[in-house]
């Protein structure tokens, strides 16, 4: 669904951000790279959710150094050492932060796997004032910090990778590009926890009297089943959202709307991935049996990845081809 109000809220933090970062400049010489979360709001990144223990990081103008000794004390401004490659970018002319990889890696020390994936997608938005980065950006930035701990270590010295190294690479398995929103991520993540397949980001479809494609916001093209989620934001575009429901209808899709409500919790996650199940009982005709729930992390597990999709396990011919762009 379109993330307009998203934007205008990352845009109008961007400036609150630079407002404080430019009175910090005016009193201090000393120009560090702004980091994770003011990285993520001078980038205009979805900042994902922070556990508690770490609450120090938002509130404070975070910036990088590249080891104890280069901290310096500055009044309003708290340092994170990370001896690894700090690429930076420049906002506006006169910002200069971590780069959206560089950032990303930096958070793995901060948060769990599911956040992790939920970051990386904020990063990699559909609307392209808000894309700063890609699948293939995140796993170069990893591939260079592996190489330079193996040729550390090369030379006797006994540098070891970040500690959320492991989960960067896990996390890259699930992320996916094109998103519009973390609570999309998180709706993403719902189903492949009772065994079904993840569902695809933003399928687009040809439907009604437009030529242009209108996106889903998560789809199983084999099934003709969308998943849509439904935010706050929607309430204000009641007549849109009921006419785009019926367009999707229209062209024979089964449609589950989804909110918050159905996120969070175990028991409510499993009615949501159980009324999934049951649409594509009604489409195939067979029995969708799902499986206990499962953690993020096995969710990455090698043989997950690497299963047939489940229309293949069924024996079911899809109803729509994977190229989302053919008629």
């Amino acid at each position: 669904m379109g993330n307009s109000i998203a934007l205008t809220e990352l845009t109008m933090l961007k400036y609150q951000r630079m407002d404080v970062c430019a009175a910090i400049q005016r009193r201090s010489a000393w120009r560090p790279p702004y980091a994770l979360t003011t990285a993520l709001e001078l980038l205009s990144v979805e900042m994902p959710r922070i556990p508690h223990r770490h609450r120090r990081i938002t509130q404070s103008v975070m910036v990088a150094v590249p080891h104890a000794n280069a901290k310096r004390h500055v009044e309003g401004l708290a340092a994170a050492v990370w001896p690894f490659p700090i690429d930076t970018i420049i906002v506006d002319g006169q910002f200069v932060c971590t780069s959206a990889p560089c950032t990303w890696a930096m958070f793995s020390s901060y948060l769990g796997l599911e956040e992790l994936v939920v970051l990386a997608d904020s990063m990699m938005r559909r609307d392209k004032r808000l894309r700063r980065t890609t699948t293939d950006d995140l796993t170069l930035y990893l591939d260079n910090a592996y190489r330079r701990v193996q040729e550390s270590k090369a030379t006797g010295a006994g540098t070891r990778l970040f500690r959320g190294y492991n989960n960067c690479r896990r996390a890259l398995l699930l992320a996916r590009s094109g998103t519009d929103s973390s609570m999309e991520t998180r709706t993403r993540l719902v189903p492949p926890r009772y065994g079904l397949d993840m569902p695809q980001v933003n399928y687009p479809i040809f439907a009604g009297r437009s030529a242009k494609p209108l996106y889903l916001d998560l789809a199983y093209p084999e099934f003709k089943i969308c998943i849509e989620y439904e935010g706050s934001h929607h309430a204000g575009q009641w007549l849109n959202d009921v006419r785009r429901r019926q367009t999707i209808e229209d062209a024979q899709w089964k449609y589950i709307q989804v909110t918050k409500l159905d996120l969070g919790h175990e028991d409510d996650e499993e009615a949501f991935a159980r009324r999934i199940a049951e649409k594509m009982h009604e489409v195939t005709g067979k029995a969708i049996q799902l499986t206990p729930r499962k953690t993020i992390r096995q969710i990455c597990d090698a043989r997950t990845v690497k299963r047939a999709p489940l229309y293949e396990r069924l024996n079911f011919t899809p109803l729509l081809p994977a190229n989302p762009m053919i008629r």
